[in-house]
């Protein structure tokens, strides 16, 4: 009896190994309860979280994802992203095609879990990035690039990036997936001729500057001097207008008396000067014509 006991026992504990699993929701992470059998097949629409998950692997599974942020890169380097070459190629509205490195973040809602698992059927986020994510990105490349010219692309692309982003946003974000941060690593490639078309627009925009830059200085200068070449004929006739004001000033104050003044002033200072002599000769006035007087010298 006791046998039969202990046998029942071990039959019991060895089904119970076997027909319970557990697993554990770590911080960050959300997971879903799969059940395969029974009344209630499919996914549990609570999502599990944080703490040990007990199930019956015969009869259901549970699959754990990330809830944090995670950054994905599809670059044609094998340093970056995976070993091989994800770039990702799309064309413009000139119908060119250019390929890219891209990098992006994503986070799935933990709320959302059980309906992203029923939609893409990724067991992790890694798979579900590289098939469903990228495609989406790149179908997203294609759209809005169709758009979109080759300088808005290779030049001032944040319109270009952010366009993009809000395509693939809508497509996800329905599902629980959240996007951001999409970029394009390093300097786009579009075929060699537009890459030497772009160069030499960028070296003729770098000259007209130029030249503009050296008009400006050339007219800088010349309005330099003309502007004192102008002040300067101001000042003199500034100045001579001051002066023809004084003269006529001076003029309009002379009267007969003041010359008949100066004149006797003039005659008074010869006078104090005057040390007696007189001349010996006097030439009176009319030329060498006139006859000349000889005059006796009394101031011996």
């Amino acid at each position: 009896m006791k046998t039969l006991f202990r046998i029942t026992l071990f039959a019991i504990c060895l089904s119970t190994i076997y027909t319970t699993g557990c697993t554990r929701v770590g911080a960050g992470e959300a997971g879903i309860k799969v059940s395969m059998a029974g009344n209630d097949r499919g996914v549990l629409n609570t999502p599990a979280q944080t703490g040990w998950v007990f199930f019956n692997p015969i009869f259901s599974s549970v699959t754990v994802y990330p809830t944090t942020v995670h950054n994905f890169k599809w670059t044609a380097s094998p340093s970056e992203g995976s070993p091989g070459n994800d770039s990702i190629t799309f064309t413009n509205v000139d119908g060119m095609s250019i390929n890219v490195d891209v990098s992006i973040n994503v986070r799935v809602q933990a709320d959302k879990i059980p309906q992203f698992y029923v939609k893409y059927k990724s067991k992790d986020l890694n798979t579900f990035a590289d098939s469903f994510l990228r495609n989406t990105t790149r179908e997203c490349l294609n759209e809005v690039g169709g758009k979109t010219d080759i300088d808005h692309i290779m030049g001032d692309k944040a319109a270009f990036i952010k366009d993009a982003e809000k395509c693939i946003s809508k497509v996800m974000e329905p599902d629980g997936v959240l996007v951001g941060d999409l970029s394009i690593i390093g300097s786009p490639r579009p075929p060699d001729a537009v890459v030497t078309a772009i160069n030499m627009k960028i070296q003729a925009n770098q000259i007209s500057m130029q030249k503009e830059m050296e008009l400006k200085q050339v007219t800088a200068d010349a309005n330099k001097q003309f502007a004192q070449a102008e002040g300067e004929a101001k000042a003199a006739v500034a100045k001579a207008t001051g002066e023809a004001q004084a003269n006529k000033i001076k003029a309009a104050s002379i009267t007969p008396v003041i010359l008949e003044s100066k004149r006797l002033d003039i005659q008074n200072a010869w006078l104090y000067r005057w040390n007696g002599s007189v001349p010996q000769t006097v030439v009176m006035s009319g030329g060498k014509s006139d006859p000349m007087v000889m005059l006796p010298n009394y101031s011996k």
